[in-house]
């Protein structure tokens, strides 16, 4: 039997079109009905460039973040809806709220349309709630026929057609975006401009309108607001009147309705859509109590060729939140008395367990529950008592505990993993004693809860636990509710109380006493902001660099609009790793993640610094381990866990660099007692014996650890001590023994872990100081009899070793795009790049094995591969991660690619990830990897340095340029301004366009020119 796919392409589309074969429609047929589905299995696409608009199939999964840098966001979709609304210090990734505009043009059939093009076809069916209509959406109210967007961040802009309206329409939607004016660039605010321009001969007579429900609290109340109407919250989270959610018009003449028609069924709507298809405009005062929705009206009338621009104001006034991790917070209590079976909201897979049921403490708002529950009395009967176990891994407070005479005898825990696993009790010394189990989760931070199940005394120490035999006993099996016999101890019992500031309150709540002041702050500087924002995107976009480029970092930036980043009181930084669908994803600022981020630490230099002191002052201990996850609110964390090698070492390249960026050398002298700290904390726990690389097990960004010396990380060490040895001189401190092992490192790197061809792993775990890797804390959790067996055949589990990794070079561009210079041999460094282009690279997935997590690269998308094994080796069980895609990576090959020479490779690795995140599939502003909006990809910033070699030292007043394009213009971004530099024939030009670059000279390829 022929393929289908291959008779579709054979016959191409004409022959469909004309032919007679049954259940297709013509190709503009699908486009017109916006359906990506279809089109990416049956039709060839329509074409778009990088960095144009959005449009057809393009505009089908696009939504555009605006909002302030941690203030929350609603997402402007391409289709000039709104969706995504996170205002409640948290992400709500599936939040569409039923909102609207219209325009109802008088005397024309059919004249009234929502402002948004047709909706995409994929919401129509497959969502929840689909199956009975989704009678709670406006999909079926009218809509302009055509649409496009185009991305010119932070200002997203529509364009609307239809032939029913005589008008051009555009929707620009925005929210400052200031680079070095943090506190503008975070205000809890937005706008949609809907303009309006007469293209027919007659004067033209229209009502405009936004309407919306109480998307804030369908309970709340609905208050008045010059010129609109805001939305506020019931009960105690109305923030005693002085929070909400404002929507105002920018015009005087504007008229509120407070309260649509009241009724059952659909009435609400049905009444709203008459009054706007018949240009009713319709005024209600507030009411007592709940009302169904809300209307703001303009009349609107326009001679010939006049435009009208109508401002929709966005403001936001939401302070409170329950989101606390690491602090001592109790939300309620751990255990319910309820065995936990089905799926709890926001908590990883969770395996292992027998039966249906469990012991499950997890709390989906951030492990705040704690308690103690104690078991009724049992006699020891049988020689050993076996159990599962999962969760946390602290004794004291995530454990399992045997009680004999009320001393515990016996603990067990987790090991921070959702994983269960088997323990087993030997007894021999208690039989005939009465025991009893205490389990305890008393721990609110990260893995703050506990697993268990199946608690079966026996004599057969091979017991299956899933199937226990006649002779054994069951203590507990969670099958059903454990409330009787079982004794729960709750948080006040304990006599534990919840202090007020342990949660986190937004920077904005600092700035602002109320709502009241945020509008007014916004009306007085609407103006001033939209002018300053104006001016980045003049100098970002006036850039002659590669449109693919351009198109990667700007849509990056929008990561710093969503609920990936948090400012806290104080308006320190603090952010997740990405967002899940409710919560955020991988908390505290992750040090090895964001070690890849390169936006922020250009374009907003004081709030990265803010990084770099919880990093060292907050978050490291007196012995110089750092917790690579900050609490929030930002207190002193724990220190249980391993330090992340990668981002413990990255931040010592990253305190150089904030430094050169910034000129503040006692700032840098302030910290450096602490790096130094740092630094020998990682030689004395990952080098001890000194041979400049890191030998012993390191904990990394793959949540693994690496066991003996690897290109990544022993990279990482040499930045690391290339930046201490810069900083120390600057100083004039001490560093020759730093040196020592710097030569000791490179000689190590480029004698033992380059094959040749690129960089590799020597897996070790023998002869070590650590103990076996089945004794090792890990996220990996237990090793099993097969992974025993493993062990002795291939060492421990998630490693690399002969294999090509993508970030096998990862500290020498984090070197680079540090300002310091690469120790390992150039040669060396470009091979293993080409090497990761040459292997892992792939245009198509369709015959790519990855039984990890697929839907960041599959099928018939491209990708650049986290690992490959060209030459062999490949480990039964590499790294978790090893099969997978992630766009921070592939950024930050691209960019190292270029920084080398190598250009085209690099656009090619850039076009290829672009290419998945076109809107047909995926959102092209919201690059996912454990999480929506993740951090990582914010490496894309780097590739402007890749090209250009623009790098501005502070200290020094020298701006560096290494252009590897020839002759361009670029943007650039300082402490203390930013605007473009065109280079050429060799010749450098600045322009400052907001703020001040001060430049004493230049460095064109090494060769320095001072400024006269």
């Amino acid at each position: 039997m022929t393929n289908r796919r291959s008779f579709i392409k054979k016959i191409g589309l004409g022959t469909i079109a004309a032919s007679n074969v049954p259940g297709f429609m013509s190709a503009d047929s699908l486009l017109k009905h916006n359906n990506p589905e279809s089109l990416n299995f049956q039709f060839e696409r329509t074409s778009r460039s990088y960095n144009s608009e959005y449009s057809n199939e393009y505009l089908s999964k696009l939504a555009f973040p605006i909002g302030g840098i941690g203030a929350g966001m609603f997402c402007l979709e391409g289709t000039g809806a709104i969706s995504h609304l996170s205002v409640n210090n948290r992400p709500e990734i599936y939040n569409t709220p039923y909102a609207f505009a219209a325009i109802s043009v008088k005397g024309i059939e059919n004249g009234a349309k929502v402002l948004e093009s047709t909706v995409p076809t994929w919401k129509l069916f497959g969502p929840r709630g689909s199956g009975n209509g989704l009678g709670n959406r406006s999909y079926g109210l009218p809509r302009f026929e055509k649409g496009s967007f185009l991305a010119r961040f932070p200002f997203g802009i529509i364009s609307l057609e239809d032939k029913d309206i005589p008008m051009d329409v555009k929707i620009t939607g925005w929210s400052p975006f200031i680079p070095t004016d943090e506190n503008n660039s975070s205000l809890p605010v937005g706008v949609l401009e809907y303009s309006f321009k007469n293209k027919s001969n007659s004067v033209i007579e229209a009502v405009f309108s936004y309407n919306t429900r109480n998307f804030v609290d369908e309970k709340g109340s609905i208050s008045k607001q010059k010129n609109g109407f805001r939305m506020t919250k019931s009960g105690i989270g109305s923030d005693n009147g002085v929070g909400g959610f404002a929507i105002y018009l920018d015009d005087d003449h504007a008229v509120t309705d407070h309260c649509w028609f009241r009724g059952g069924w659909f009435d609400s709507q049905t009444i709203l859509w008459d009054n706007i298809r018949n240009t009713k405009i319709i005024e209600n005062p507030p009411i007592q109590g709940v009302s169904p929705g809300a209307s703001v009206y303009l009349p609107i009338k326009l001679n010939p060729d006049e435009e009208k621009i109508v401002k929709v104001n966005f403001c936001w006034y939401l302070p409170k939140s329950d989101l606390s991790i690491g602090q001592q917070i109790v939300t309620g209590p751990a255990f319910t008395g309820k065995a936990t079976k089905r799926p709890v909201q926001n908590q990883q897979t969770v395996s292992g367990y027998a039966g249906e049921g469990l012991l499950n403490s997890f709390d989906p708002n951030g492990d705040g529950q704690i308690g103690i529950l104690v078991s009724h009395g049992f006699t020891i009967s049988k020689r050993y008592l076996k159990f599962l176990v999962g969760g946390g891994n602290k004794k004291d407070k995530t454990s399992v505990n045997l009680l004999i005479d009320d001393q515990i005898v016996e603990i067990a825990t987790g090991n921070n993993t959702e994983q269960l696993t088997e323990v087993i009790w030997d007894l021999k010394k208690y039989v005939g004693k009465t025991g009893r189990l205490k389990i305890i989760d008393l721990d609110t931070s990260a893995w703050g809860h506990i697993l268990a199940d199946q608690f079966v005394l026996t004599d057969r120490h091979d017991e299956n636990l899933s199937s226990p035999s006649s002779g054994a006993i069951v203590l507990a099996d969670f099958e059903n509710d454990y409330s009787d016999g079982w004794e729960i101890i709750e948080p006040e019992v304990m006599g534990l109380s919840n202090p007020e500031n342990s949660y986190y309150r937004p920077w904005y709540a600092n700035r602002f006493d109320s709502l009241d002041s945020v509008v007014q702050y916004w009306n007085e500087n609407v103006a001033l902001l939209r002018k300053n924002s104006e001016l980045f995107t003049r100098s970002f976009y006036e850039s002659t660099l590669p449109a693919e480029v351009l198109e990667a970092v700007a849509a990056n930036l929008t990561i710093l609009k969503s609920p990936t980043v948090l400012r806290v009181f104080d308006g320190r930084l603090w952010a997740w790793e990405g967002c899940n669908d409710d919560s955020g994803c991988c908390h505290g600022s992750c040090t090895h993640v964001w070690n890849y981020a390169q936006a922020i630490p250009h374009l907003f230099p004081a709030l990265e610094r803010t990084l770099r002191e919880t990093e060292f002052k907050v978050s490291q201990d007196d012995k110089g381990h750092q917790n690579f996850r900050t609490n929030i609110p930002i207190t002193p964390t724990d220190h249980s866990f391993h330090a992340a090698a990668d981002g413990q070492l990255g931040g010592i390249m990253k305190v150089y660099r904030d430094w050169r960026i910034s000129g503040d050398t006692a700032w840098m002298k302030s910290l450096y007692p602490y790096v130094k700290k740092s630094l020998d904390y990682c030689i004395r726990t990952w080098d001890p014996k000194k041979k400049g690389c890191l030998e012993e097990p390191h904990h990394n960004t793959y949540d693994i650890e690496f066991w003996g010396p690897d290109g990544m990380c022993t990279s990482f060490y040499l930045g690391a001590l290339t930046a201490f040895i810069e900083m120390s001189k600057a100083l004039k401190e001490p560093y020759k023994e730093y040196q020592v092992l710097l030569a000791k490192g490179k000689k190590y790197m480029e004698d033992n872990l380059f094959d040749g061809e690129y960089f590799i792993q020597k897996i070790q775990w023998e002869g070590l100081e650590a103990p076996n890797p089945v004794n090792v804390q890990s996220f990996g959790g237990a090793y099993s009899e097969e992974a025993i067996a493993l062990l002795q055949k291939e060492g421990p589990k998630y490693q690399y070793g002969t294999g090509c990794l993508s970030d096998g070079i990862l500290g020498m561009w984090i070197a680079s795009v540090c300002g310091l210079p690469e120790t390992v041999d150039n040669n060396m460094v470009t091979s293993h790049l080409k090497a990761v282009h040459k292997y892992n690279l792939k245009t198509t997935l369709l015959d790519h094995y990855n039984p990890q997590r697929p839907t960041y690269a599959c099928g018939e998308d491209g990708g650049l591969l986290l690992c490959s094994w060209p030459k062999g080796g490949a480990l039964s069980l590499p790294f978790v991660y090893s099969n997978e895609v992630w766009t921070g990576i592939e950024y930050q090959v691209a960019s190292h690619l270029m920084l080398k020479g190598e250009v085209e490779k690099g656009l090619e690795i850039v076009r290829v990830c672009r290419d998945r995140y076109d809107g047909s599939v995926r959102n092209p502003f919201n690059e996912y990897e454990c999480g929506h909006w993740y951090a990582r990809a914010m490496a894309s910033y780097g590739l402007l340095q890749g090209l250009t070699g623009i790098y501005y030292d502070t200290v020094e007043k020298t701006l560096h340029i290494n252009s590897q394009i020839g002759d361009f213009t670029c943007f650039i971004s300082t402490e203390s301004g930013f605007g473009t530099v065109a280079y050429n024939a060799g010749k450098p030009n600045l322009n400052v366009v907001y703020g001040t670059i001060e430049v004493n000279r230049y460095n064109i390829s090494g060769k320095e020119i001072n400024v006269s």
